[in-house]
């Protein structure tokens, strides 16, 4: 699910801010680092902060997307789902970057009930919309 190029990235931002908290660790006693080690902290929260950012842009707010296009396309007006899928669709780019994983479970979840929709009404491709 995750990309092959940002699961490395990820890890090398993992690994340096490792790197970073074992020099916290091992200065945190002596009172002449605390500069150094406040700047630390600082740099470890910015790197997990955009670590953050790209797994949740790059891959979950991606995926979300695919799920939400399918989902209009699928839906053949009256699946039950219509309302749901287009709220989604609606307000796919108004969502903030910590909602995005829950909002991914809601379209996975549409998706189950759909491909069951589709599978029950012997529906193989989704009907043209208007």
């Amino acid at each position: 699910m995750i990309p092959h190029d940002l699961t490395q990235s990820i890890k090398v931002s993992l690994k340096t801010a490792n790197g970073q908290l074992g020099f916290i660790l091992s200065k945190i006693d002596d009172e002449d680092q605390v500069e150094n080690i406040l700047l630390q902290l600082k740099a470890v929260q910015a790197m997990l902060a955009k670590t953050t950012y790209e797994l949740l842009d790059e891959t979950y707010r991606k995926a979300l997307a695919e799920k939400i296009s399918s989902a209009y396309q699928s839906c053949p007006g009256n699946c039950g789902n219509e309302e749901t899928i287009e709220r989604l669709r609606t307000l796919f780019p108004e969502f903030k970057l910590e909602e995005v994983p829950e909002k991914l479970r809601e379209a996975r979840t549409v998706e189950g009930e759909l491909k069951k929709f589709l599978s029950e009404k012997s529906l193989d491709t989704p009907s043209p919309r208007n």
